[in-house]
């Protein structure tokens, strides 16, 4: 069916009695019921949480994140803006996944009362790097984030600029979550590989891993992946709204979950939080944690009800360090691992796979948003640019 008559059967859908409506927004988001969305939101809404969304910015004139916003900034490419300008729709998506307030019938985020602070890294979605997101995992820390959404990969193993930032994190009590990527690899980069990051996996409706999503022995937890609804600036798809897939999608509704565990336990510190998401997680794969959906699929309804005795600390981090000052230094094979650097700062890929536009229903519009970019490494420590990027990387496809 094309564009116009998709277009067409909505409006005879609302007009015409006796034919049957069209679903709204939030009754598209199929990832809702299986997570048990509203089961959850019948405990908590995630209030007064604060969510840091390090990506390509949020747009604040989405309806569906009227109210969301804290004040935000840029780095990288994106140095001086406030956060809020998003040319490309991902940080928009992922926010909205996050926070999305079901304004007029559109979509509903799996923490709908917390607070989300935009971060843009690149402000055309393609420009991140290593050192401007660890710039923003940083300022996010400061400015009191409680849970840190990195919805973005890289193809490094170690990346010190990330790693300092990541434990800072840590040392200041914030939930990190990051994606495993979407190459179908057996590889788990920077940051989600970081020890103590929950690196999330997906998912497909009747909780099967999603395929394309890498795997490997850092996987934490796995979330909905594919045809995932969601918001998106109108600059980017003309509906406002969108059907993603990949990890990216999946880390921020593992974000969402975070945020409605932080709101319903104030007092649990970081680790604890991560500790009860992990131990509640419903088991997808053979018993036990697995390298391609981790301990399993997040059950925000569990992990807020759930009787899960306390930990002394983050049970994915290594034992603890001397000092914050700096990270250790690598050791086995990170030591062997170089960090590649190109203005500061290995590039990131978005976690994040095809984006179809949808309006009442889903409309046949197609933006791919993630080609995958190949890093040129080097011997450490030698620094080496990453070539640029194909003409298709960020390729705008409608059809």
């Amino acid at each position: 069916m094309t564009g116009r008559a998709v277009a067409a059967a909505v409006l005879i859908a609302m007009v015409v009695p006796g034919v049957a409506r069209a679903q709204t927004i939030e009754e598209q988001q199929w990832h809702l019921a299986a997570l048990g969305v509203s089961a959850a939101h019948a405990t908590t809404r995630g209030d007064g949480v604060v969510v840091a969304v390090v990506d390509s910015g949020v747009d604040d004139t989405r309806p569906d994140l009227a109210g969301a916003l804290l004040p935000g900034t840029g780095f990288g490419s994106a140095s001086g803006t406030d956060g809020t300008e998003d040319n490309d729709g991902h940080g928009t998506a992922m926010a909205t996944l996050i926070a999305g307030r079901a304004v007029d019938g559109g979509a509903l985020g799996v923490a709908p009362g917390a607070m989300i602070m935009p971060i843009s890294v690149g402000a055309d979605g393609d420009k991140f790097t290593t050192a401007s997101v660890a710039e923003g995992v940083t300022w996010a820390v400061d400015q009191g984030a409680d849970v840190i959404n990195l919805s973005l990969t890289s193809l490094a193993t170690l990346t010190p600029d990330l790693l300092r930032a990541v434990n800072y994190a840590f040392d200041n009590d914030a939930v990190v979550v990051a994606g495993t990527g979407n190459d179908g690899d057996e590889h788990v980069g920077a940051p989600a590989n970081i020890k103590g990051v929950i690196a999330v996996s997906g998912t497909i409706e009747g909780n099967g891993p999603w395929p394309e999503s890498n795997t490997g022995p850092e996987t934490v937890l796995a979330a909905p992946a594919q045809r995932i609804v969601t918001a998106v600036p109108v600059s980017v798809v003309d509906t406002g709204y969108a059907e993603v897939d990949g990890t990216s999608a999946a880390t921020a509704l593992v974000s969402g979950a975070a945020a409605l565990v932080r709101a319903r336990y104030p007092d649990l510190d970081a680790g604890n939080v991560v500790n009860r998401l992990i131990a509640t997680a419903t088991d997808l794969l053979a018993p036990g944690r697995d390298n391609v959906t981790g301990f399993g699929q997040v059950n925000p309804v569990a992990a807020l009800t759930a009787d899960v005795p306390p930990v002394p600390r983050n049970p994915l981090a290594p034992p603890p360090r001397t000092t914050s000052a700096e990270p250790a230094p690598p050791s086995g094979e990170d030591a062997a691992a170089p960090p590649s650097e190109v203005d500061g700062g290995g590039r990131l890929l978005v976690a994040f796979g095809g984006l179809t536009a949808v309006g009442v229903v889903v409309a046949a519009v197609s933006v791919l948003l993630a080609r995958r970019s190949r890093i040129r490494r080097a011997p450490a420590p030698v620094v080496t640019e990453i070539p640029p990027p194909s003409d298709d990387f960020w390729r705008n496809d409608r059809f």
